[in-house]
């Protein structure tokens, strides 16, 4: 005797029930094969449901760790802003537990977050679009102040029905602190400089190599007397606003700020990047310089009037990190960046004197005057000197 009846769940087969006696013939009868019937139905319904259980807890577990390995914080909520999730990286943002939010209302428990985001919560869910990207400032009460990056996001059904909001937040302080130092940094050292530094620092090594250079020194004339009339707060002041004007004019022109000695600029150009007119390029940023201290004038009074002396020298030097293994900077040295000083010396206030060999090589660009040679420091003989006056109208 053999009864034998197919599992059906949705109109497809997914198994069977078999029943034999091999001594026994006829042993099923019509009733037997409906109790089986309705038997088969019923396992195949429970075999479906497990099998959907199982399948619905797999897809849950596998969205539970894709959350839980998400480096942003996911935070979601209900129409009635009740969280409904809240992965471990939103714990590290807002130092909070899970066990702590999930379940409770988003501005009752998170208000500071809340106070920031919920206007914009409330746009997300009025016009169903996601925000992206909104920076701002948060005091987490356990943290103190953080930088974060929140976007926003409609959850809607299969019919686009609104179920709540999804919130990613991305840290930012620590990023916004490097780049903060970043520009600090660059306060400091020249941006020229700054891009020519390797990305490992123990690939930074002192060293120099021999080329070309054109170096420009540039000194408040005054401010020693200056100094002596007026308080420190007053005299750092007035010192920033003139300085700002040399470094500003060396920027233009994409020089690089070798060093600020006290009153006094000291600027390279074609190094570290090579500029086929570097010379003319330190010549123009002398003029621009000139330009900024007439501009300068203008909006202080007659008593914090100071000019520059500059001077302007072309040559071969050693330009390379220089100095010890624990501080290092990026210089020139040699007797054509020597030369540059001594010019700057000779200058008198708001002049600019050039050397020679400057002159040869852009007098088809500017205006010039030839002065009486000087007698420089460390060279033996007379020093020829020509004054800028001006550059070439086009």
């Amino acid at each position: 005797s053999i009864l034998c009846l197919p599992l059906r769940a949705r109109g497809q087969v997914t198994g069977v029930i078999y029943a034999d006696n091999r001594i026994l013939t006829g042993l099923f009868s019509e009733r037997d094969r409906d109790l089986l019937t309705a038997f088969a139905s019923q396992a195949a319904i429970a075999i479906e449901n497990a099998r959907l259980f199982e399948s619905v807890s797999n897809a849950k577990a596998l969205m539970d760790n894709i959350f839980a390995s998400i480096t942003s914080g996911v935070i979601t909520t209900d129409e009635l802003e009740q969280i409904t999730l809240f992965n471990r990286a939103a714990e590290r943002v807002l130092r909070i537990p899970s066990t702590r939010i999930v379940g409770t209302n988003f501005s009752e428990t998170l208000p500071t977050l809340a106070e920031t985001l919920h206007p914009l919560v409330e746009q997300v869910k009025t016009y169903r679009e996601p925000i992206v990207e909104y920076e701002s400032e948060v005091s987490i009460p356990q943290r103190g102040p953080a930088i974060l990056r929140a976007s926003i996001s409609p959850l809607k059904d299969t019919d686009e029905s609104l179920q709540g909001v999804a919130i990613v937040l991305d840290d930012l302080t620590e990023q916004r602190r490097l780049e903060a130092r970043d520009q600090m940094f660059k306060r400091y050292v020249s941006p020229a400089v700054i891009e020519q530094l390797p990305p490992d620092p123990h690939e930074l090594k002192l060293g120099g190599q021999r080329q070309e250079i054109t170096s420009l020194f540039a000194d408040i004339r005054g401010f020693t007397n200056f100094s002596r009339q007026n308080d420190p707060e007053a005299l750092v002041e007035i010192l920033n606003r003139y300085l700002d004007v040399g470094a500003t004019a060396v920027l233009a022109e994409d020089g690089t700020l070798d060093k600020i000695l006290g009153d006094c600029i000291v600027a390279l150009f074609n190094a570290p990047l090579r500029q086929p007119d570097h010379i003319l390029r330190a010549v123009r940023a002398a003029i621009r310089i000139k330009e900024g201290v007439a501009r300068l004038h203008r909006e202080l009074s007659p008593d914090a009037w100071l000019d520059y002396g500059i001077g302007i020298n072309v040559g071969d030097a050693v330009v390379g990190n220089i100095g010890t293994a624990q501080q290092m900077n990026y210089t020139a040295i040699g007797s054509s960046v020597n030369l540059a000083s001594r010019l700057e010396s000779a200058a008198a206030p708001g002049q600019i004197l050039l050397s020679k060999t400057v002159y040869q090589s852009v007098q088809e660009h500017i205006v010039a005057r030839q002065l009486p040679p000087i007698e420089a420091k460390g060279f033996e003989a007379p020093v020829p000197v020509y004054e800028l006056l001006g550059l070439k109208q086009k």
